[in-house]
């Protein structure tokens, strides 16, 4: 029973994630939540009745390529562009 007031989210519910983190292990890559839920580092969880979720990072945060800087010379003039 969670002695939290207001009581944290119930493990089935879809705010399950908004529990109190009891015990953490950052070392190792998990936290046992309020409500009885282990969540991994890469946001996967174990619910209490042992049924896995899987991660579910957003995939869909890089949109672009990176942006690889050219360096300058050694004489101090700058790289040509790409462009030049």
């Amino acid at each position: 029973m969670c002695p939290h007031t207001p009581p944290c989210p119930d493990p089935s519910g879809p705010d399950r994630e908004a529990a109190r983190t009891i015990i953490s292990h950052p070392e190792q890559g998990w936290s046992l939540l309020c409500n009885g839920i282990v969540v991994f580092e890469d946001t996967g969880e174990l619910l209490p009745d042992g049924e896995p979720i899987a991660p579910h990072r957003p995939t869909d945060l890089i949109t672009q390529p990176p942006v690889i800087a050219r360096p300058v010379t050694s004489t101090g003039d700058k790289a040509r562009s790409p462009a030049a």
